[in-house]
């Protein structure tokens, strides 16, 4: 497989060596590898974070409906 890789600058078209393409895609893959487990990590502790005061919210419902009829 040949991947072909050009940066366009303001000037004439920079051709890379195949060692810098590679090198290249190899950092992308393991850049979006990141992002993407720095987006779960952060969706994760957003759906705890709520989980925590809908558990909250009930507890104090469910205790005060405790306490009142008891």
């Amino acid at each position: 497989m040949y991947l072909h890789v050009t940066i366009k600058t303001k000037g004439p078209n920079m051709n890379l060596s195949p060692r810098t393409r590679i090198l290249l895609l190899i950092v992308g893959v393991f850049w979006i590898t990141l992002d993407q487990e720095t987006y779960s990590l952060v969706a994760d502790l957003g759906t705890e974070f709520i989980t925590n005061i809908i558990n909250k919210f009930w507890t104090e419902i469910l205790t005060t409906i405790l306490l009142r009829y008891a």
